[in-house]
């Protein structure tokens, strides 16, 4: 497994070695820390993990970048002036390694953490996301003394590190705290017998879905990101519950809003304002009198959240669908490919006319299959292009995205000032009304094939096999 890079490169984010931007995808460089004899020796790899693990998630924050495996490793590289990049091994011999102006980690390295509570070593984690100068990691560590009774209660918790700054609270630490040491968690989160099953970050928030279908968040609330109730705080600095009308199951941040979804439901928190247009669910989406009940929703837990109002606007997805993903200021619903008939993406200006991206239905289905619908900010072309060729897989990053497509081309669109969307662009940096497809080297042979791709801000990403 290898993985490439491009776009944005200022504080080394990309770990391809350096601090210069690209518009060509770039072999990046991991360092892995081996025990020897009692001594650890840094090496530097080029051809992928030690422990052959996949990539699952990759995290970018504004210069930084974390990356997660199947193995629960999390890599990182970029700007660490404040510590967001988390702590590592100590190396034997410095020198064996890269650091960039001012401390930048230009080589990805694997975050290893010493958590006091548990008096344990943290090299394993579940989850991880990114605010703009943050990290925010989940890990499952034995269960603290104070915690643990003599009943059923399994002994292991799971707790939330967090590395950075949180100059609007987003590492959810209490209002006038001091900047995080190695090995700082969120107090008192995730209540008792509750786990952490989602997380997602946007510049300045950050939210949690629980193993019970409850939401909470932390960081900047002005805007309605956190719901209609914690918008008056403005912020919160610890986690406050963020009341859906449904059992949650997965939840994307945009720059200032937050989409909560579940079990073919979703709702978009933001602001009233709606400048970009987030808020304009598309008619195909929207929620209709009766919706409720045709999902099979019932329980204590819908009867209780029905009755708050959360500030935003909900929607369905009546169709097999992969994920909802944001933007800064846009929401992408990326339907499962090959679960039934075939559609077009839809483009803003087909969704203004009232298209519907398949979600009619025949007799025999309700899917669709490997289409997005796709709604807001679109002034760079960040929207999907209608002539997008059906995209396996899609990731989405501040202001622009890639998709993989089915016959393993990778297409991508949108704001590409910095070389994240390749070397074409127009006059102002844009792809606009179309796509680049972005190749990879020549030097990786026609046996090297793209899996998975990744987005951030201003930065792409390819994982290659």
């Amino acid at each position: 497994m290898r993985l490439f890079a491009f776009g944005s490169n200022g504080s080394g984010q990309l770990g391809i070695g350096h601090e210069e931007d690209v518009s060509t995808p770039t072999q990046c460089l991991f360092e892995q820390a081996e025990i020897s004899q009692g001594s650890q020796i840094a090496t530097i790899q080029d051809t992928g993990f030690a422990d052959e693990s996949e990539i699952t998630t990759v995290a970018a924050g504004g210069n930084h970048t974390l990356l997660l495996t199947t193995s629960g490793s999390i890599y990182a590289a970029g700007c660490n002036a404040d510590g967001r990049c988390g702590p590592h091994r100590a190396t034997k011999s410095p020198k064996e390694h890269e650091s960039g102006k001012n401390g930048n980690i230009l080589h990805f390295r694997r975050m290893i953490i010493s958590d006091a509570a548990s008096d344990t070593e943290v090299s394993k984690f579940k989850h991880v996301s990114a605010t703009w100068e943050g990290t925010v990691a989940v890990a499952s560590v034995p269960r603290s003394s104070n915690n643990v009774d003599h009943g059923d209660t399994p002994d292991t918790e799971d707790r939330i590190f967090v590395f950075g700054s949180s100059p609007k609270g987003e590492l959810g630490l209490g209002q006038n705290t001091p900047a995080p040491v190695p090995g700082t968690c969120i107090p008192s989160f995730p209540p008792t017998d509750s786990r952490i099953t989602a997380l997602a970050s946007g510049m300045a928030h950050s939210a949690a879905v629980l193993s019970n279908g409850h939401v909470y968040g932390w960081g900047a609330a002005r805007k309605g990101q956190l719901g209609r109730e914690n918008q008056d705080a403005k912020i919160a600095y610890s986690p406050v519950r963020v009341r859906v009308p449904f059992f949650a199951e997965a939840v994307a941040c945009g720059r200032e809003f937050t989409v909560v979804s579940g079990r073919g439901r979703f709702v978009v928190l933001g602001d009233r304002g709606n400048r970009w247009g987030i808020l304009n669910i598309p008619e195909s989406l929207s929620l209709h009198a009766g919706d409720d009940e045709d999902l099979g929703e019932s329980g204590d837990h819908l009867q209780h959240d029905r009755q708050e109002d959360c500030g935003g606007c909900r929607g369905t997805i009546l169709y097999g669908y992969t994920g909802i993903a944001s933007s800064w200021h846009g929401v992408y619903v990326h339907a499962a490919p090959g679960l039934g008939r075939v559609e077009r993406s839809i483009s803003n200006e087909a969704l203004s006319t009232g298209s519907r991206s398949g979600a009619q239905t025949t007799p025999d289905s309700d899917f669709v299959g490997g289409s997005i619908v796709a709604w807001g900010r679109n002034d760079r072309g960040q929207l999907p292009p209608p002539d997008l060729p059906i995209p396996a897989k899609l990731a989405v990053g501040s202001e622009h995205a890639l998709a993989l497509l089915g016959d393993g081309r990778v297409a991508a669109f949108g704001w590409g000032e910095h070389g994240n969307c390749g070397p074409d662009t127009d006059s102002q940096g844009n792809v606009s009304g179309t796509y680049n497809v972005v190749s990879l080297p020549e030097t990786v042979g026609a046996d090297g094939r793209v899996v998975g791709v990744g987005a951030g801000c201003a930065t792409s990403w390819m994982i290659v096999t």
